[in-house]
């Protein structure tokens, strides 16, 4: 071999160990300052930070949308149609005749072609059926529609008649008392033992059983559930039935010497009013029987 010849092999060895060395300086700086150590502390120590990044909203100046709520779609409904309350028909083949109305029972009383019937809730009467009772009317029910009946009918006002132009009037002339009318002579008296009461005024009360009620009331004596007579419990004072010798806490035990233990009695009593004419009455003052004797002339 030739002297150049060893003198260039000689350089190239001289190179590689050279850049071995650098290689391997190369590799132990990065060793140690940025591989992690062996064991636990090693990898506590090595982490890697995250990377931060700075944003400015404010610089992206963006125009933010309203929100906006959907609704839902309002439904649409029909109006509505009023329907006309029909007001039930009257009777006008009943004609009323009385009431009796207590808290144990109500019963009315009325005439149907010249007969009298006496109705509770739930009697029938040429089909009527009769539903509810109440102070000033009675409802009744055929094939399945209401009717009623009125039991006090208003009276008619009467228009004022109209007046006449006031003339000059004469000086006032003084007249004799003129006798006590007809009207107000109408009162029961007494004649002995008995009562007589006008038959003018007996129909007048006959024929108004609401002004009956208003003057006098008499309501069931309850002893034991069961019915011992009518307690007199009202009487207006200076009616014409306090001038029948009945006093308010009275108990009429009888009509015409038969007990009142029922409604029957009362009922009947009141059926032949039309043909009545005397009556005895049997009631209880405290301890003290008493029988009160009526005549009607």
């Amino acid at each position: 071999m030739s002297q150049n010849s060893k003198k260039s092999a000689l350089g190239t060895v001289a190179a590689l160990l050279a850049g071995l060395v650098i290689a391997k300086g190369l590799w132990s700086f990065v060793e140690f300052k940025y591989l992690p150590k062996q064991g636990v502390e090693a990898t506590q120590e090595f982490s890697l930070k995250p990377l931060y990044y700075h944003y400015n909203l404010a610089s992206k100046k963006e125009v933010l949308k309203p929100i906006v709520h959907k609704q839902p779609p309002k439904k649409i409904t029909a109006p509505k149609i009023l329907q006309k309350k029909v007001e039930p028909e009257k009777i006008d083949s009943f004609i009323f005749k009385g009431l009796y109305n207590s808290k144990e029972k109500k019963l009315i009383v009325v005439e149907y072609i010249g007969k009298t019937a006496v109705l509770g809730i739930g009697d029938e009467l040429e089909h009527y059926k009769l539903k509810e009772l109440r102070t000033t009317v009675a409802t009744f029910v055929k094939n399945g529609k209401e009717y009623t009946l009125d039991l006090y009918k208003p009276r008619e006002k009467k228009p004022a008649p109209l007046a006449a132009p006031k003339a000059a009037q004469p000086a006032p002339v003084k007249v004799a008392p003129k006798p006590q009318s007809k009207a107000a002579a109408l009162a029961p008296t007494k004649d002995g033992e008995t009562t007589v009461i006008p038959k003018d005024l007996f129909d007048r009360y006959r024929s108004n059983v609401r002004q009956i009620q208003k003057s006098i009331n008499a309501v069931p004596n309850m002893v034991n559930g069961q019915i011992e007579g009518f307690k007199v419990n009202f009487i207006k004072k200076g009616s014409d039935f306090a001038k029948l010798g009945i006093q308010r806490g009275d108990i009429i035990t009888a009509i015409n010497g038969e007990p009142l233990t029922n409604l029957k009695v009362p009922i009947e009593f009141f059926n032949s009013l039309d043909t009545i004419t005397a009556a005895t009455f049997t009631i209880r003052r405290g301890n003290e029987l008493k029988e009160l004797e009526y005549e009607v002339r």
